[in-house]
């Protein structure tokens, strides 16, 4: 009752003829109008107060705690450096060259590290000369004997960090025109030990995959690597100069300086953390102080043999401008005594990017080309 009389009083000011009553009820009206007011007040502040709280807590989580947490875990590092998840391509078969129709090639798999056995999965694709004649022939020795004949020169393949060996067939067709095609998985990676990848570590294993090599054939290796892996390629180059063994030549495709410069061009984290004044501190430079450099620009100096390199100028992965970098600072050796650089760089208008390389048409003659200046190299240092 009450509250219909007070709503027939609301917005009335009681007038001089109005009664004791009628008066008490709009000044009970107005006080009723004022909690209301007040309470609508303090509802719309706690709600701005938690809402601003929550958007304080989310930005101190997502950009102070994350890159935190990324600086002090070598296990997220290793993640985005070299993540061995949800390889490309899926559901990866290596016996079953059928499946890929890829013939004259084997799997097989090679123990690097008898400590910790490590083992490597590992891929020999033939030449292509040699296909029609061990094509029906699958035992190891018929590969081995035609891996020791000095005919073909042989090239390890490193491939890079978002794929198992695989992935990489479109580049080896072109490479086995003129090599034999080793191609492996990282420790960490397909079919390979399930072992956490470092970049010591993937070098200690290339090195001995490459020692491998050496063993089975005098024939001329020669070392190839793409994004991540042509850092890795470069630093396997390096550390065999430091135990006198040099290798015919090395190609690089779309490399990069080192890991902070491709990371600061283009990472997942860029867009959204590269404004802050931490952002190198907490995520770029921890990955230096834990061993993951990929100093790509160090290593070429150490390298002394012929280095080709190729970059495609629409490359948004690893940006054209770091492979002149690269170049620029190969460009420092002693051509006389290391032997020069070549570069490639392909225009826009091909849409080779980053993984398609292997479509350009003069590719194999950059190789064979390539490939003279390193044989001519190899006969005036007496290698």
């Amino acid at each position: 009752m009450l509250y219909l009389q007070l709503a027939k009083m609301r917005g009335k000011v009681p007038n001089k003829n109005a009664g004791p009553q009628d008066t008490l009820l709009y000044y009970e009206s107005q006080s009723v109008k004022s909690k209301r007011r007040n309470c609508c007040c303090v509802c719309c502040l706690t709600v701005l107060i938690i809402t601003l709280v929550i958007a304080i807590l989310g930005f101190l989580l997502i950009f102070v705690g994350f890159p935190m947490l990324f600086k002090n875990s070598i296990q997220l590092q290793t993640s985005i450096v070299f993540p061995t998840e949800e390889l490309l391509p899926l559901r990866p078969e290596f016996g079953n060259f059928g499946k890929y129709n890829i013939s004259g090639s084997r799997n097989f798999y090679i123990t690097v590290d008898e400590d910790r056995h490590v083992v490597l999965g590992v891929w020999h694709l033939l030449p292509d000369a040699l296909v029609n004649r061990l094509s029906n022939k699958s035992d190891e020795c018929s590969y081995m004997q035609s891996l020791a004949d000095l005919d073909y020169p042989v090239l390890i393949h490193f491939h890079e960090n978002g794929g198992n060996r695989i992935k990489y067939i479109e580049m080896y067709k072109v490479l086995r025109q003129f090599f034999h095609v080793i191609a492996f998985d990282y420790r960490g990676y397909a079919d390979s030990s399930p072992v956490q990848p470092t970049e010591s570590d993937i070098v200690k294993d290339s090195i001995a995959l490459y020692k491998w090599v050496q063993s089975q054939t005098e024939a001329a290796i020669y070392l190839w690597g793409h994004g991540i892996g042509s850092a890795l390629s470069a630093h396997t180059a390096a550390r065999l100069h430091e135990e006198n063994i040099v290798p015919a030549g090395v190609f690089l495709e779309a490399p990069f300086p080192t890991i902070k410069e491709q990371l600061k061009a283009c990472s997942p984290f860029k867009s959204m953390f590269s404004w802050m004044p931490w952002y190198e501190v907490t995520m770029l430079e921890p990955l230096e102080t834990n061993g993951f450099s990929l100093n790509t620009n160090d290593y070429v100096l150490k390298v002394d043999c012929p280095i080709m390199i190729v970059h495609a100028k629409d490359d948004y992965t690893t940006p054209f401008s770091l492979g002149v970098k690269v170049l620029k600072n190969a460009q420092k050796r002693d051509p006389t005594l290391q032997g020069s650089v070549v570069f490639h760089q392909l225009s826009h208008k091909f849409g080779f990017g980053h993984d398609y390389i292997y479509k350009w048409d003069d590719l194999s003659e950059a190789i064979k080309n390539h490939t003279e200046v390193c044989e001519r190299f190899q006969v005036k240092m007496h290698y």
